[in-house]
């Protein structure tokens, strides 16, 4: 049995990051990008008004006062969209509208507001500053300039940008494949009608969802029985995917045949018990440099399993840098107790209060079996392996899985 963290070395160090792909532009959320994106223009790519209001020549507004207006004739309208035009000449003005170019003269715009216009002349009564109100041609993005860095995993403003380019597709890391399946003659699909000592096969839908939920594509082979021929023939044909993860079959029962058939048919077994509690028979190998996540058939253990191997494991193939959840250290509100010897984690609910500071407390019964405990959770407790609980009042390690609920402040 190792420790959490050997768990972790040892897996990352057997996944690899996958093949890159060309995908356009609108199935690029949240993707990877394998290559640099540079400029193919200057954004904008003109001088350009920030606002509606009149372009003019700033120094001809000298003096300007309630008292002595200065009056510019306004010689025609520039939209958005349009051409700037022949350049003004001194003492004119255009009218023009947000994101015209202004033509060759126009060195400020003045808002509507601070204006008056009769018979198409303008009145101002202060002087406009140089420069004011206009947005110069390339101050978001020059020419040649890299827009976003290769290993950049891409957030919905990252593609407005790209597309303020031109550029209607984009170099991205591949997703993996991920086969799910299920083991034990004493789960059902969802459809089939159980007899009384079968329940349904839960953990094959949160696996799925986790797996979509971090980037990756589920693919579900549904539930291998409790016959070791059956049961190899699932598993070469999850091995067609990128990467495999069963559920249940790990333990050792009579029936649990998940172990040797591993042997049997190549696949290299790294590690087979974790000390951590719940999931201890956590399990990991290759074949082929595939990677196979057995996990545990209770569904907080193999939900729990997912979240601190498989999920790590996926994202490192899917080029991020950024590997786990983040960790915040918590105010715990109640005793936990635990034995040393295996790291502990506790399904809570993470809160900031009023006083900007954040608690835990426990979702309740702590069973492996009892998925509500998971449900209701937006953190995990952290226990070390040699500590023998913790106090109220103590600051503990909590692991995120929902750190938008968790971070928000009491009331919010």
């Amino acid at each position: 049995m190792i420790k959490v963290s050997e768990a972790r070395k040892i897996i990352l160090e057997n996944v690899s990051l996958l093949g890159k792909e060309v995908v356009g532009l609108d199935e690029c959320l949240f993707r990877v990008l394998a290559e640099p994106v540079l400029a193919r223009r200057d954004v904008p790519p003109h001088d350009n008004s920030a606002m509606d209001g009149f372009g003019l020549t700033a120094s001809t507004t000298a003096g300007a006062s309630d008292n002595t207006p200065v009056s510019l004739p306004v010689v025609r309208t520039i939209r958005a969209g349009d051409l700037a035009g022949p350049p003004i000449r001194e003492f004119e003005a255009v009218r023009i509208m947000t994101g015209a170019p202004v033509p060759g003269g126009v060195d400020a715009v003045v808002p509507v507001e601070d204006t008056y216009v009769e018979a198409e002349n303008l009145f101002l009564t202060k002087p406009v500053r140089k420069n004011a109100n206009i947005r110069r041609s390339g101050e978001d993005l020059k020419e040649q300039e890299e827009v976003l860095p290769a290993g950049r995993p891409l957030r919905p403003a990252d593609l407005g940008l790209v597309a303020s380019q031109g550029i209607a597709q984009l170099k991205v890391y591949r997703r993996p494949e991920v086969a799910i399946l299920a083991t034990g003659d004493e789960v059902v699909s969802l459809g089939e009608v159980p007899h009384e000592a079968q329940i349904y096969s839960s953990n094959s839908h949160a696996l799925t969802a986790l797996v979509r939920e971090c980037g990756a594509v589920p693919r579900q082979l549904g539930i291998a029985r409790d016959e070791p021929d059956h049961l190899a023939a699932m598993i070469e044909e999850g091995l067609q995917s990128d990467v495999l993860v069963t559920t249940g079959g790990i333990s050792m029962g009579e029936f649990d045949h998940l172990k040797d058939v591993f042997g049997k048919i190549g696949v290299e077994v790294l590690f087979w018990k974790v000390a951590q509690k719940p999931g201890k028979p956590m399990t990991f190998g290759v074949r082929n440099e595939k990677p196979v996540f057995a996990l545990p058939g209770n569904p907080v253990s193999a939900t729990l399993s997912f979240e601190l191997y498989v999920r790590p494991a996926l994202r490192k193939m899917m080029g991020h840098a950024r590997l786990y959840r983040p960790t915040v250290r918590a105010v715990l509100e109640q005793e936990i107790k635990k034995k040393p010897g295996r790291r502990n984690f506790i399904r809570g609910i993470v809160q900031r209060k009023a006083d900007g500071v954040l608690y835990a407390h426990t979702t309740g019964e702590q069973g492996s079996g009892i998925l509500r405990s998971m449900s209701e959770a937006n953190g995990i407790i952290v226990l070390p392996e040699d500590a023998d609980g913790a106090k109220a009042g103590e600051r503990v390690e909590v692991y995120l899985i929902d750190s938008e609920e968790a971070l928000c402040t009491d009331g919010d």
